[in-house]
């Protein structure tokens, strides 16, 4: 269901008389807080976990000889993803090949904490010390800091989960999978329940949000990994 159809269907499930909203553009009154209410039940739903699969995305970006940090954005000696649209990292998903090479050349990276990116690859002569990137760094401000300092152009590839979006325009579809959309409906029929002192409606929204964000933290959420035995 896309933004409208998803704001028809909370108008039908909380009873409200009439027809409509015809648009989600320039909404007042009820039909307005129905708009409001939808959008927030999608907010809602993508800040239940960080890591919903379909928020994951790929970066890439190719390194600038002599540079080693590569912060949030999408010019050059950026890693081409924007503050606006960035999330966080995913753990252990960089790689890199030599861009003239190609893919046949594509090695892992490992991360490291960022304090020892600092005392490794920025303390002395290490600071301008060049050569092929095997290490991976976040800073506090989430941009990536490559160990050793890259001596030619390498493209670097980091899997990223992206930031909560709004819906806006009648169109806008939501990337959840289409069979979990409903959770949208309940969530803003929750909302509409306790803004209308409607008990039966927020309960049913309730009811029905709750059964399905458990169906889909199960059926989209990455499995636990276990590190290795300990020594």
């Amino acid at each position: 269901m896309n933004f409208l159809q998803l704001c028809q269907r909370v108008r039908l499930e909380c009873g409200i008389s009439g027809t409509g909203p015809t648009t989600v553009v320039s909404q007042t009154g009820e039909m307005g807080r129905i708009v409001t209410w939808t959008n927030e039940a999608w907010k809602d739903v993508q800040t239940a976990h960080r890591d919903w699969g379909w928020m994951r995305s790929t970066a890439s970006f190719t390194t600038v000889a002599g540079t080693g940090e590569y912060t949030l954005g999408s010019g050059s000696g950026t890693v081409g993803v924007t503050a606006a649209n960035f999330g966080m990292w995913v753990p252990e998903s960089s790689r890199n090949y030599l861009t003239a090479t190609g893919t046949s050349d594509e090695v892992f990276m490992y991360d490291i904490s960022y304090e020892a990116w600092r005392n490794n690859y920025q303390y002395g002569a290490l600071r301008t010390a060049t050569s092929r990137p095997i290490q991976v760094a976040v800073s506090p401000a989430k941009a990536l800091c490559l160990g050793p300092i890259p001596v030619v152009g390498y493209t670097v590839t980091r899997d990223y989960f992206s930031a909560p979006v709004d819906l806006s325009l009648d169109a806008d579809t939501p990337t959840a999978p289409a069979q979990f959309h409903m959770i949208i409906v309940y969530g803003a029929m929750m909302s509409y329940g306790a803004y209308e002192g409607a008990p039966e409606v927020y309960q049913r929204g309730e009811t029905g949000f709750t059964k399905l964000m458990r169906r889909m933290t199960t059926d989209r959420i990455p499995p636990p990994t276990w590190g290795g035995a300990l020594a």
